[in-house]
């Protein structure tokens, strides 16, 4: 499975694909200019059909030398699932950090684990059709076992245009990107499921939705963006 994820891939460096004219698609992407002062997005996000809000702070980094984005996840109960950084380049926007938390059975605590990118790409500006494949992949030891090895390999394609997307009573249109996901494990007895589907990205809002299956349908993660808000927003719910 992961040969075939690597095999043929084009990436966003050397990207090159059937005739046609290049599509600007870099207005779908989070509006990078607008998050300078940061802003929370709320996700309801449903697995398998039980549903539970999901938050992302984005916020834009003005470095001397690069235009960053800075994005923290938190789950249902406030507390930090992980936090990348992404460099915005003049073709697309590319992995630079990647943390995730995970549980400490031994000592009790969360613990921050640096994961280790080995393909960067995350979303292309410039697109032809659905033939041009832009990959991820992270690996990382996890908090419970430094022995074995966690990966995630994810291949997004660009799928044309998508339904609008309703929000705060605008509609909003969309581009769909097509996804094909890995994630595993590799150790003896080690473990691998394969998902599929798609993300819909609002020109100047970013992802608002998404749905992928892995397994056949055994696991069903769907994902809606319902509400943005300041962080002062998100710390009063927390505390509440």
């Amino acid at each position: 499975m992961r040969n075939f994820f690597l095999g043929g891939i084009l990436t966003m460096a050397a990207f090159v694909c059937s005739c046609g004219d290049k599509k600007n698609i870099k207005a779908y992407y989070f509006p990078i200019n607008d998050l300078k002062i940061g802003q929370v997005y709320e996700y309801e996000t449903a697995q398998n059909g039980v549903k539970r809000p999901e938050y992302w702070y984005f916020k834009t980094l003005d470095r001397d030398t690069a235009l960053y984005l800075a994005a923290t996840n938190y789950d249902h109960q406030f507390a930090v699932v992980q936090i990348r950084s992404e460099q915005v380049v003049a073709n697309g926007v590319l992995a630079r950090e990647y943390y995730l938390y995970e549980p400490d059975t031994t000592e009790g605590k969360m613990r921050q684990i640096k994961a280790e990118l080995l393909s960067a790409d995350v979303f292309p500006f410039e697109v032809r059709d659905s033939l041009g494949v832009f990959l991820f992949k992270l690996q990382y030891h996890p908090a419970v076992d430094s022995s074995s090895t966690n990966y995630v390999i994810r291949n997004r394609r660009y799928l044309g245009k998508a339904p609008d997307f309703d929000f705060d009573g605008k509609k909003y249109p969309c581009v769909r990107m097509g996804v094909r996901e890995v994630v595993g494990n590799e150790k003896e007895g080690s473990w691998e499921a394969e998902g599929i589907g798609e993300e819909w990205y609002a020109r100047g809002l970013g992802l608002v939705y998404y749905k992928k299956n892995f397994n056949q349908g055994k696991l069903v993660l769907e994902s809606t963006l319902r509400a943005r808000y300041p962080m002062s927003e998100l710390e009063k719910k927390a505390k509440q």
